[in-house]
């Protein structure tokens, strides 16, 4: 049972529960700043919550800009050393040390709205009343360009065929498999183990679905809002692609399945066997035909002619995601990149 204090807000009564916002960085000092600065202005009250930030052993400014917040809000700001550096292990320590009985998990690489915190609690209390399974709740994330590339990396994961999760492009709230920088509970986080470490990219994703299996819920909220920059060299997309491939594989191999995840062995084999069965040059032109289309109906949605590029960039992000997948359940966790 969550213990409550009862404050007035907006005109009605409004019920204030401890929450902690755990916030694992590395090497993170473009972003950092704000991020902490949207964190200690929510319009929330300051002795509702606490900020814990884990340092992965940044080698930049990460460090300095992240003691020089914990020296003016000492009273909001705890600062930790996480020597494991992946963020995987900053999320379970965060877990063991947070006072809140909610927590949230967030992002370095990215910022709150400043009614953030307020909308995901209050979110999470209304659909607790009515879904009392409820686990987490999580919003939508906007995306933010710092060059052309991030721009177009942006447009692939709004596309459905890109099979990204439904947080990046749906705006109607709804139960969801998955949510990203999400509050959850902290009782029911423990109760089902915690993050997994063997997860070392992905480690959200997992932990969504295993909040499902146990038989749990998460709720999506478009009017939570985060913003994201998204990836601006091909060298961090490439990567990012070939690891969610390997996020896939890691899901079965730790006994979880959805048929969707069969695409990537599927595509492989399909680019294997065309030059041996002509007819099924059919099936490829119908699949190049989709991503043109695509290419087309997201150039006139967000108005960016890099749109119709789509095509190619979808054909190769599709190759690495399936060759991430097939290396990910040979090797597992060590597969990573």
């Amino acid at each position: 049972m969550l213990s409550l204090d009862i404050s007035f807000v907006n005109g009605e009564t409004m019920e204030y529960p401890f929450v902690s916002v755990i916030i694992p960085a590395y090497n993170e000092e473009r972003y950092i700043r704000k991020c902490l600065e949207e964190w200690v202005n929510q319009d929330y009250p300051k002795d509702k919550y606490e900020i814990l930030v884990f340092n992965g052993m940044s080698t930049d400014e990460t460090e300095n800009i992240i003691e020089e917040f914990q020296k003016k809000y000492p009273d909001l700001i705890k600062y930790f050393i996480n020597s494991k550096r992946k963020q995987v292990y900053a999320f379970n320590e965060g877990i063991r040390k947070a006072n809140g009985e909610l927590f949230i998990i967030f992002g370095a690489h990215a910022y709150p709205e400043r009614d953030f915190l307020r909308k995901s609690v209050e979110t999470f209390l209304e659909v607790k009343k009515r879904e009392p399974r409820l686990a987490g709740v999580g919003g939508k994330i906007i995306k933010l360009y710092e060059n052309r590339l991030a721009k177009f990396v942006a447009l692939i994961y709004s596309s459905p065929l890109s099979g990204a999760s439904t947080f990046w492009y749906e705006e109607k709230p709804h139960f969801a498999k998955t949510v990203a920088f999400a509050l959850y509970d902290k009782k029911i986080a423990i109760e089902i183990g915690m993050f997994d470490e063997d997860m070392i990219v992905g480690n959200d994703f997992e932990f969504n679905l295993r909040i499902n299996k146990k038989g749990y819920k998460l709720f999506f909220n478009p009017e939570i809002k985060s913003h994201y920059f998204a990836r601006s060299t091909w060298k961090g997309f490439l990567r990012q692609t070939f690891n969610y491939g390997i996020v896939k594989a890691m899901a079965i191999r730790k006994g979880y399945f959805s048929p969707l995840w069969l695409f990537p062995v599927g595509f492989l084999s399909f680019e294997i066997i065309l030059p041996v069965i002509p007819p099924l040059l059919w099936l490829f032109l119908g699949y190049w035909l989709l991503l043109f289309m695509e290419g087309i109906r997201l150039s006139l949605n967000f108005k960016n002619r890099d749109a119709l590029a789509l095509p190619f960039a979808m054909f190769l992000f599709h190759n690495l995601i399936s060759i991430g997948f097939v290396v990910g359940l040979i090797f597992g966790k060590k597969a990573y990149r």
